[in-house]
């Protein structure tokens, strides 16, 4: 016996809501493991990681308020427009209201009107009506749009100040939040100091470089674990069938090619590095599910899609999030901001593609390699 639509329903609402569960039950286990590896740094590195987390908050509210500016610079020029818009009326209505004047003296209906029209104010609104046996439907109605139009004007001209009022305050908090965010890059540059002439002083460069290359696989390896047998990712096209045709992260020359050297020849690179000015937009390669964004020590703030069937993409060295562990993402969406992520300090993005933990080269991936 086939089940009913409605039973089917149920069924993909309750497989839905299971899959959800467990996807956030798998990023509490990733997180849970990161708190984990924290509690392993040295102070010089702990001092990094707040260092680079505060600039990335920082960044991150600097451009939600300059947004803000935006909008309250663009609401201010719609309400100038308009005030131009209600003046231009005004006069053309107290042009009118002068002709009615003019023809009321001719009449003898001047008195009237003058104590008609001596005050704006609401209170003015109620005279209409006294004298409504003198004036004609047509004056009266003349005057009450003239009337609603100080009225406007009174109210767009309230708007302004207000909208100025909170422009001023955005700008103000803008500049603190920039000056705030000058320091605590202050502060991540000598974190970093610290932190390289900690290595030197120990002459463990080497040994730190494999430490930070084994923290980022055994992270790997734990979301693989976490994220096993999830299937939320039936809706996601096929990441294998976009080999060779996926966009660029990040827009910008290839600093460092897969497989190439560093740490004096001794280790590999398991990834690209893309140069780019730092604070461009860092994007999804492919839809997904991101895993992990956070700060990882040798990485950096780090995001991690996952795209289903085994297959990640990594994005490290950024220096400030925009998505969050749990967030779906689609091609394109902005992940984060570049940051420093080359070899010494040089500005741009770190990249990496894997498939069950394997790293592969982004140039068989990448439209633009």
């Amino acid at each position: 016996m086939l089940a009913s639509p409605l039973a089917a329903q149920d069924d993909d609402a309750a497989r839905a809501r299971g899959e959800l569960e467990a996807v956030s039950s798998a990023i509490a286990d990733i997180e849970s493991w990161l708190i984990d590896a924290n509690q392993q740094q040295s102070t010089a590195q702990q001092r990094l990681r707040e260092a680079e987390l505060a600039i990335s908050d920082l960044q991150q509210a600097i451009d939600s308020v300059e947004a803000e500016i935006a909008s309250s610079e663009s609401e201010l020029t719609e309400l100038r427009s308009e005030q131009d818009r209600l003046e231009q009326q005004r006069q053309t209505q107290e042009d009118l209201l002068g002709d009615i004047l003019r023809a009321a003296y001719i009449s003898g209906e001047h008195n009237q009107l003058k104590l008609l029209l001596s005050g704006q104010g609401p209170s003015e609104s109620a005279r209409m009506l006294h004298y409504s046996a003198v004036l004609s439907e047509y004056q009266i109605d003349r005057i009450a749009e003239f009337q609603q139009t100080l009225a406007s004007l009174e109210s767009v001209a309230q708007q302004l100040a207000a909208t100025v009022q909170n422009l001023q305050s955005r700008r103000q908090q803008l500049a603190q939040q920039s000056e705030q965010l000058n320091q605590a890059r202050e502060e991540r540059e000598l974190a970093l100091a610290n932190l390289r002439s900690d290595i030197a002083n120990r002459n463990q460069e080497l040994e730190q470089l494999q430490i930070d290359q084994a923290e980022l696989e055994s992270l790997i390896a734990e979301i693989a674990r976490a994220m096993e047998g999830i299937r939320s990712f039936d809706d996601v096209p096929d990441f294998n069938a976009s080999r060779g045709r996926l966009q660029s992260p990040l827009s910008g020359p290839w600093l460092s090619r897969f497989g190439s050297s560093y740490g004096g020849g001794s280790l590999l690179r398991q990834g690209i590095v893309i140069g780019a000015s730092p604070g461009s937009p860092v994007r999804a390669v492919h839809p997904g599910h991101v895993v992990f964004a956070d700060w990882l020590r040798g990485a950096g703030l780090l995001v991690i899609v996952d795209h289903g069937n085994g297959y990640m993409s990594l994005y490290g060295r950024n220096e400030a999030l925009s998505a969050n562990a749990g967030d779906w993402v689609d091609a394109g969406d902005i992940l984060a901001t570049s940051g420093l992520g080359g070899d010494n300090n040089s500005p741009g993005l770190y990249f990496e593609i894997r498939r069950n933990g394997q790293a592969l080269d982004p140039a068989d991936w990448l439209q633009d390699s």
